[in-house]
């Protein structure tokens, strides 16, 4: 899984993030996000590994908003 601290997700919106475990949150968590905004993480793994996605909070707005999942073939979207 990859690591990105709470603190650094709240500033930003996406990016790319390695490590051995972490926490991925939207800007504003656990609050609203603001509209449009367009948060793209990319999770960096050795050839080999594994990434293990756990949700404890995950929502969405209908029509609007969407994860995708790449790297598998083909790409997932949920």
């Amino acid at each position: 899984m990859a690591h990105c601290s709470a603190e650094e997700a709240e500033d930003t919106c996406g990016g790319t993030v390695r490590g051995g475990s972490g926490v991925v949150t939207s800007p504003g968590y656990p609050g609203n996000y603001g509209n449009q905004a367009d948060c793209t993480w990319i999770l960096l793994a050795e050839p080999g590994d594994t990434i293990s996605l756990i949700f404890t909070d995950f929502q969405t707005e209908e029509k609007y908003d969407y994860l995708e999942v790449e790297g598998s073939e083909p790409p997932t979207i949920w």
